[in-house]
């Protein structure tokens, strides 16, 4: 049998779903979002959302699993090199901003929304969110080993970064007077030097 050829507007109508759906999901909520609501937002049937993706689960773990890969290749290569770790940890910072401020409802939906994923797709997630974290606990204890020296304090100093990081795309706008890089640079020297410490 001939196997029916891929349209070759497929990848962008696709896309185009992704996008919609990810900011009804972050703004309205997954529970609540129809996936009715996602074909009216594409100005599509709902059998047109249906032929890309079989159910509304399928629908999140594409967002929060592609938007989580995209920032974990992005962050590894921010780490790797022979640079020294606070400038590595300045361009982890960096990149993570400046990814989650391109996706931003992406990375809100990530932040809300995985919890509705089954247990088998929502570790898939986890997965690579535990690789982020050990990327950034690395560098913690290159810049500080005396501090980080007990395993039991790494993950809370980590965290203390990641929840400046995380929360940040609920309220920010990168068409307001502070660009991501500034965000970044703002955060890194917040979290590196202390806020009662002049400005680096």
């Amino acid at each position: 049998a001939m196997t029916r050829e891929r349209a070759s507007d497929y990848d962008s109508k696709k896309a185009l779903i992704l996008v919609k759906a990810a900011g009804l999901f972050a703004d309205e909520g997954f529970d609540v979002t129809t996936m009715i609501d996602v074909a009216k937002a594409c100005g599509a049937s709902k059998s047109h959302v249906y032929h890309y993706f079989p159910s509304k689960e399928d629908l999140l773990f594409e967002i929060v699993h592609e938007h989580t890969r995209s920032l974990l290749a992005d962050l590894g290569e921010a780490v790797g090199g022979t640079d020294p770790a606070l400038t590595r940890f300045a361009r982890f910072i960096d990149a993570f901003v400046r990814c989650a401020a391109d996706s931003r409802n992406e990375h809100r939906v990530l932040t809300t929304s995985l919890k509705y994923l089954p247990p088998e797709r929502r570790e898939a997630v986890q997965q690579m969110e535990s690789q982020i974290v050990r990327l950034l606990t690395g560098l913690l204890v290159e810049i500080n080993p005396e501090r980080m020296k007990s395993r039991r304090v790494r993950g809370p100093y980590a965290f203390l970064m990641f929840g400046m990081l995380i929360w940040t795309f609920n309220w920010y706008d990168r068409s307001g007077a502070i660009s991501p890089r500034e965000l970044a640079a703002m955060m890194s020297d917040l979290f590196i030097n202390g806020f009662a410490q002049p400005s680096a």
